[in-house]
């Protein structure tokens, strides 16, 4: 998943301000973006009695922020 979703902002560097990315870029974005906070609830449940899980759980979180922002800019949706 940390793959994918480096991949994702790699890209949205390289296209920049040069418009909305591809149709299968926009596509791929929402249907991570559709499943990413039920995802995130569940790991951060699971996590809740885990040893290092207040420090997983912000990973969760953070990575859940990052998702629906690359979202907003693939439909072309400012901040």
């Amino acid at each position: 998943m940390k793959t994918v979703l480096f991949s994702l902002v790699m890209l949205s560097f390289a296209v920049g301000c040069a418009g909305a990315p591809p149709k299968r870029i926009q596509s791929a974005i929402d249907t991570m973006n559709r499943y990413m906070p039920e995802y995130v609830a569940e790991a951060n449940e699971a996590l809740a009695d885990h040893a290092d899980g207040e420090r997983l759980i912000g990973i969760g979180e953070r990575l859940r922020i990052a998702m629906d922002a690359l979202d907003r800019w693939a439909k072309g949706e400012s901040e």
